[in-house]
């Protein structure tokens, strides 16, 4: 048996002690990490909907939901994060999806952990917190949507069109759109019942990546003039600061994906993106498969954490001094 069987098949009892909670509660909250991607929201409205064709009350909790994924949402209304205390109180099983990291449950962390005993957690990434009884955490799974399918199946609830649209987007964003070297057959055979369910591959791809406004397009503009090489072009280090926002027009959900556009650089290995905000900067690396660079390693230097070929991390202003500690953590002198 390959190390990734062997994982996958260890974190397999989890998910299904994860299954038995859930099949027992009758009133969902699911929450996930600040700023959402694909992968989050998808899992949390494929996981929601799935829950209420079974009778049960499922919430889910966001601030707002990022410009590019509404569609999925439709007309889904959230608990805002203020309002979380309320709506956790009426749950019977509290379910956070896509983290396990503290640093990523800013808004609502504090709430969240009071409820350790209903607390379960699903979730992909290599880098976290014990931040509930009942964790399952598998790092071999490309997405967490890919998880939640096999949750799915453990629970014996179908996969109908409205489950499959924002599982599919949940995948298909966190690889890449496949390409990702995360891409496996789990995550194609997920994409593939999608597709089966329904889901249209050409009309899900345009709505996610060919929908931007002019203000994104203008954005990247001022990323790819603050772009710098470093060690020999090895390394790409991009920023964009309050000034970018403010003369462009676009949101700080418009950065989602722009970091991809450095390593279409041959000789790049790996790219960073810092995003000033309010005082703060959000830090975003990317690496290739090729590369010896464990992104994940070099965020947790830093505060943050991810994946080994994503990672991300916080940290305090401005944004020359926080380039500077990026590029130490990245080895550059």
């Amino acid at each position: 048996m390959s190390d990734t069987n062997s994982a996958e098949s260890a974190a397999r009892p989890m998910g299904e002690r994860i299954a038995a909670r859930l099949r027992l509660g009758e009133r969902l909250l699911l929450v996930t990490h600040d700023r959402p991607d694909g992968d989050a929201l998808g899992s949390m409205l494929a996981l929601a909907r799935a829950a209420r064709a079974q009778g049960k009350t499922a919430r889910m909790v966001c601030r707002e939901v990022p410009r590019a994924y509404r569609f999925l949402a439709g007309g889904e209304a959230f608990v805002h994060p203020d309002d979380l205390r309320a709506a956790a109180g009426d749950a019977d099983r509290v379910v956070i999806l896509d983290t396990c990291s503290l640093a990523q449950l800013t808004e609502v962390r504090d709430t969240i952990i009071s409820y350790w005993p209903d607390l379960l957690v699903i979730d992909h990434h290599q880098t976290g917190h014990d931040i509930a009884p009942l964790r399952w955490r598998d790092p071999t799974a490309a997405a967490t949507g890919v998880m939640v399918a096999e949750l799915l199946d453990l629970l014996g609830w179908p996969l109908d069109r409205a489950v499959a649209e924002p599982l599919m987007a949940a995948v298909c964003t966190d690889t890449g759109w496949l390409r990702f070297s995360s891409t496996d057959a789990r995550a194609l055979g997920v994409v593939g019942r999608c597709i089966g369910a329904g889901v249209s591959p050409d009309a899900l791809y345009r709505a996610l990546y060919e929908n931007d406004r002019p203000e994104r397009l203008a954005l990247l503009g001022r990323m790819l003039a603050n772009l710098r090489y470093h060690d020999g072009g090895r390394v790409a280090m991009m920023t964009l600061s309050v000034a970018d926002f403010a003369q462009t027009g676009a949101t700080a959900d418009e950065t989602e994906n722009l970091l991809s556009e450095a390593l279409r650089v041959g000789a790049v290995q790996v790219a960073a993106l810092l995003v000033e905000q309010e005082g703060r900067i959000r830090g975003s690396l990317r690496s290739k498969p090729a590369s010896d660079v464990d992104v994940a390693a070099v965020a947790r230097r830093l505060g943050g954490g991810g994946h080994a070929r994503a990672a991300g991390f916080r940290l305090d202003g401005p944004l020359a001094d926080a380039t500077a500690r990026t590029l130490e953590a990245l080895g550059v002198r």
